[in-house]
């Protein structure tokens, strides 16, 4: 079976342009990755910290904050965990009032576990290149999203030799050799600014069904892209037929999912939404709550929010698209690993665009400002990008009430 793997060497980098402009912004970030969700490390990182010699206020910090997991919960990777219990009012205990970080302040930082150090970084080998990105939930890499108004380029670097890798691709899994034309393809429809990005979404959904309708043993990657690339460029934008009742409920569907487990900015939109949620929870599976959503909400609230942020943000469809390239970035879109991992993905991803413009329009409606904006979608992208468990467990529910169409996706797209 080994003789049968597909081997494609992997000597180069890319790189988004905004990625080599980040900076962390420290004690100006109002909402510190330092505060508000768990914060779990290796085995190995945990034995770093507890190896240091620091001074005696801050060796009495990590004995009071650091915390193993019980031995039938972790499984090396999640070994222990900062304690951001009550003690600590959701933060971690090496959080200094002024923003930050006291191990960093001691000159201890090259101590901080490997989550620390790399956050909101994500390097990760694809089938043909090692990539770099950012994640959309850090403030910082939010406003470098905002000051891309011509949107994202890309850099393509040589890797070191030591960072040279093969990727061993088994047989049932040979249609992921062709993930850096496709991907490209995906990359440059949410880039065409002569369609509306909603647009754009919606024609991503008919190239990807029909690559799902390809064979992919007698699969031309050539020409596949080039009829893809002439069918979005010819077209004059496909008619999105909206359905406003649908589209605010999946999402109330979400939020409410999400308000099992966060406190404060959920309740907002609702409040915003003059919504009245009675959430029945059928079942837990991790950190996804299967959950019988009974909603009312004002018709009139959202739309008096749309036109609010419309108004406030007339020119910003750009930042809106660049959010959507660092969010496939970040969610190695799209799947190839089989014809539904792929449809799932895109699913996922018009999951996250109609949720971001729904939580945006509420977010703003009594303070339609960029820092109200970044803020957030920040939260958000929280909550949804960096729980794995929850954001499958959305998908899974739409295949499973037949909300898995390219019409439905429409629907969730439409705002």
């Amino acid at each position: 079976m080994a003789d049968e793997m597909i081997h494609i060497p992997i000597r180069s980098a890319l790189i988004p342009i905004f990625y080599q402009n980040f900076q962390c912004l420290a004690q100006d970030c109002k909402d510190s990755c330092c505060a508000g969700w768990s914060i779990t490390f290796n085995k190995k990182d945990y034995l770093a910290l507890r190896r240091l010699d620091p001074p005696e206020d801050l060796r009495e910090r990590l004995e009071k904050g650091l915390r193993r997991e019980k031995k039938k919960a972790h499984d090396g990777i999640l070994y222990a965990k900062f304690d951001l219990g009550a003690n600590n009012d959701g933060h971690c205990p090496l959080l200094e009032p002024n923003g930050l970080c006291a191990l960093q302040k001691a000159g201890f930082g090259e101590a901080l576990p490997y989550v620390c150090k790399s956050y909101p970084r994500k390097v990760f080998y694809t089938p043909t290149a090692k990539e770099h990105t950012l994640s959309p939930s850090c403030e910082g890499v939010l406003q470098l999203l905002w000051d891309l108004p011509e949107g994202v380029e890309f850099v393509e670097d040589p890797l070191p030799k030591a960072e040279w890798r093969t990727a061993n691709i088994p047989p049932e899994e040979a249609f992921k050799q062709f993930f850096a034309p496709i991907r490209a393809l995906c990359i440059d429809i949410l880039q065409t600014r002569s369609l509306s990005l909603t647009q754009r979404m919606l024609y991503l959904g008919v190239i990807l069904q029909r690559l799902q309708n390809e064979d992919w043993n007698a699969f031309d990657p050539e020409q596949w892209t080039q009829q893809a690339a002439a069918l979005v460029n010819a077209g004059a934008g496909l008619e999105v037929q909206g359905n406003r009742e649908m589209y605010v409920q999946q999402n109330l569907r979400v939020l409410g999912a999400i308000s099992t487990s966060t406190k404060g900015w959920p309740n907002e939109i609702s409040a915003a939404l003059g919504a009245k949620l009675q959430l029945t929870v059928l079942g837990q599976e991790g950190d996804f709550s299967r959950a019988e959503l009974t909603t009312e909400y004002s018709a009139k609230a959202y739309q008096e929010a749309l036109e609010r942020f419309q108004t406030a943000f007339p020119d910003r469809e750009y930042f809106f698209e660049n959010l959507m390239v660092a969010a496939a970035l970040y969610m190695n879109f799209p799947h190839l690993s089989g014809k539904d991992a792929l449809w799932k993905s895109y699913m996922a991803l018009c999951s996250l665009y109609s949720f971001y413009r729904f939580v945006s329009v509420l977010g703003c409606k009594e303070e339609a400002t960029k820092e109200r904006l970044i803020h957030i979608l920040a939260l958000s992208s929280r909550a949804i990008l960096h729980n794995g468990a929850r954001f499958n467990g959305f998908q899974e529910e739409l295949f499973q009430h037949d909300s898995s169409t390219l019409a439905h996706m429409a629907i969730l797209l439409s705002g």
